[in-house]
């Protein structure tokens, strides 16, 4: 069984150039930290727990904010700066968020400091609204913490892409190994489809595995969510294909909602 699971997570085996996807986020973000000023502020005493943004040229009332992924056990918010310039017009400032990391701490942790990042920027931002920009795990924790009533206010919409949302299969593949879920992780943090959250749209690419198709047709039911397949896309190129169609993305989010 776990070799199934793994043919569907398990992505430096999946993707051919996985490891040349890493390094070009290392190199995009760096180009993009040479050109660009950030403010970071800290919602924590770890130092992971961190927010920072830089100016954009957009409506005062808007806030994107990037949540990276790496399977809540990996990765870093800086090497995801790269996705920043895409969203420059389109609110007040682009914040990119940071957090603990698996298996140091607990899943309900991770949860826990993206909603006190969120309410940190909503603190430093108080006439913004939030478009959260999650990618893979980061699109786990973005919706998450839409279960937060005073976050979900604040959320204009959500762009998910690639999501991890029923969580059951993640026990049964290698990442067990480090993550060890409990059966309460489980069933407290699996997502299910549901029109309580705010408009999502739910992004993948063509060239996923069937478990991440799955996920976005699955969780795009409602009718303030949609699904938006780009094609050729795999699980790392999506992140860059999605911020080359962010403001179509960005214009379906608002037509879900009615609202910009």
């Amino acid at each position: 069984m776990q070799v199934f699971w793994d043919r569907q997570f398990k992505f430096s085996e999946i993707i051919p150039d996985f490891s040349a996807a890493l390094e070009r986020m290392t190199e995009d973000s760096d180009a993009v930290a040479q050109r660009l000023r950030f403010t970071r502020a800290t919602y924590g005493d770890h130092p992971r727990q961190w927010v920072e943004w830089t100016e954009g040229t957009g409506p005062q009332t808007v806030l994107p904010v990037i949540i990276h992924g790496g399977y809540w056990r990996a990765l870093q918010a800086e090497t995801h700066r790269f996705m920043i310039p895409a969203f420059l017009a389109a609110g007040t400032a682009v914040a990119n968020m940071e957090y603990r990391l698996m298996p140091d701490v607990r899943l309900a942790d991770v949860v826990a400091d993206t909603k006190a990042g969120l309410r940190k920027l909503a603190q430093t931002f108080p006439s913004a609204r939030f478009v959260l920009v999650g990618h893979s795990a980061g699109a786990h924790l973005a919706l998450s913490a839409m279960s937060d009533a005073a976050l979900a206010e604040q959320t204009l919409g959500v762009l998910s892409l690639s999501g991890v949302y029923d969580l059951a299969p993640v026990p049964l593949s290698f990442l067990q190994s480090e993550l060890q879920l409990t059966p309460e992780d489980v069933e407290d943090f699996t997502l299910s489809p549901t029109g309580e959250r705010p408009p999502a749209l739910y992004i993948n690419g063509s060239a996923e595995t069937p478990e991440y198709l799955r996920g976005g047709a699955l969780m795009s039911q409602p009718d303030n969510a949609g699904w938006h397949v780009i094609d050729g896309a795999d699980h790392m190129s999506l992140t860059w294909a999605a911020c080359d169609q962010a403001e179509l993305l960005l214009s379906k989010l608002y037509a879900l909602g009615n609202t910009k």
